[in-house]
């Protein structure tokens, strides 16, 4: 069955809490949680690209103030994030996420390894030659699905569960995330969606427990967020 718009949650107007700058706080955003009183979100960066070698850092955020470092993760965080993120709906288990996972042979053109600058040479050498013949790489594509809708999509990256997605508390039966836009879509069990109007490159959406409230990161830069809150009414 196709999705279509619908209107399934209206909606209050979106309140930036605060602008989140990557650079300062020294990491890429990776988790986003909700506070037991919704008074604050916990907020986890991750710098480093070496799994060996990544270092996270703890933030809290209350509306209207920046970014405060933590010692440590809350206790409220892991137990938020397990129903937020998890595969299926915990009120339903037949609402649960699908993972396609494709591996694509590359050709040398728009692989990934040195042989692609063959083409970026004045004139052919014989080595030049010789990695032109080779392979330009494996890509690993890994997408998560729910009712034939894509929610989120990791080229060539560990599957990050609730990065791109987050489920609603049980009464609602619901699902918030990213579209292959960017766009932040919200969408119920038999595939109806309806678009969050105005948004755009969204990052880790975040449910509230008690329904009713919806935050995000809107990038709005190369180093930059937004810090979005949107009302359920």
């Amino acid at each position: 069955m196709l999705a279509v718009l619908a209107t399934l949650v209206t909606l209050g107007q979106p309140l930036v809490w605060c602008t989140i700058d990557v650079g300062e706080l020294k990491g890429r955003p990776a988790v986003l949680a909700w506070s037991e009183d919704r008074s604050e979100l916990y907020l986890q960066v991750v710098e480093g690209q070496d799994a060996s070698r990544l270092k996270w850092r703890q933030y809290l955020i209350k509306q209207g103030q920046s970014p405060q470092a933590a010692v440590e993760q809350p206790g409220w965080v892991q137990e938020y994030w397990s129903w937020k993120s998890a595969k299926s709906f915990f009120g339903d288990p037949l609402m649960k996420i699908d993972v396609d996972v494709r591996q694509t042979l590359l050709d040398n053109l728009n692989g990934t390894s040195e042989n692609k600058a063959v083409y970026l040479q004045p004139y052919i050498t014989g080595e030049a030659l010789l990695r032109s013949k080779q392979s330009g790489g494996l890509q690993i594509t890994s997408t998560l699905l729910f009712k034939n809708k894509v929610i989120g999509r990791f080229i060539d990256e560990h599957v990050v569960p609730g990065y791109t997605f987050s489920w609603s508390p049980e009464d609602l039966r619901l699902i918030a995330f990213r579209s292959s836009t960017g766009r932040l879509v919200i969408m119920n069990g038999e595939g109806e969606t309806q678009d969050v109007a105005g948004t755009a490159d969204v990052l880790l959406p975040a449910w509230s427990d008690d329904g009713r409230l919806i935050a995000f990161l809107e990038r709005t830069g190369r180093k930059t967020f937004s810090l979005i809150v949107v009302p359920v009414l």
